[in-house]
């Protein structure tokens, strides 16, 4: 898929986050910055999550940046691993948690939009990112595997990504 059309679904899937944590708190709180807050917690959730796919490239590649090679996900083929820290499950079940035990209005719809906002995220990931297996978008899974491409995509795209390995050359 266009590296575009992704991101935006992630951006318009994150208002969707943002419109429906508003909607469910706006009466609950009494400032306009309290929802403002929730809403912008949902849409950063949705969208900011991708940001540790640089955590991947600078691991693989150190503090030499290649825009080329991190739009085309060499980081991946370098290293053989997928750490994508900000990807897992487990973080909206310990948000949803969160929003359950606190007690503070604000608080909980923080934690709720932050679920949610993350939840699509994910959600939206799991059905564009065909070569991913989906049990691969759980830390527990991918620490268990140690972050190993080969366990975490299908036998498919594992080939697809020895070939295209044999084929790029990171010393350029």
């Amino acid at each position: 898929m266009n590296l575009f059309l992704h991101i935006l679904i992630h951006i318009l899937l994150g208002f969707l986050a943002g419109i429906i944590s508003w909607q469910i708190y706006k009466k609950d709180l009494h400032a306009h910055w309290q929802v403002f807050l929730v809403f912008f917690s949902a849409l950063a959730s949705g969208v900011a999550v991708d940001l540790d796919h640089f955590i991947d490239y600078f691991l693989a590649f150190g503090f030499q940046f290649n825009f080329d090679y991190f739009l085309s996900g060499y980081q991946f083929l370098k290293s053989d691993k997928i750490y994508i820290f900000f990807h897992a499950w487990e973080y909206v079940v310990i948000f949803v948690i969160l929003a359950v035990i606190l007690r503070k209005i604000l608080a909980k719809a923080i934690f709720f939009s932050l679920a949610l906002g993350l939840f699509f995220h994910l959600s939206a990931d799991c059905l564009l990112n065909e070569g991913m297996r989906q049990q691969a978008y759980s830390m527990v899974y991918r620490i268990k595997n140690n972050f190993d491409v080969e366990s975490l995509v299908t036998v498919e795209h594992w080939q697809e990504h020895i070939k295209l390995k044999e084929n790029v050359n990171f010393n350029q």
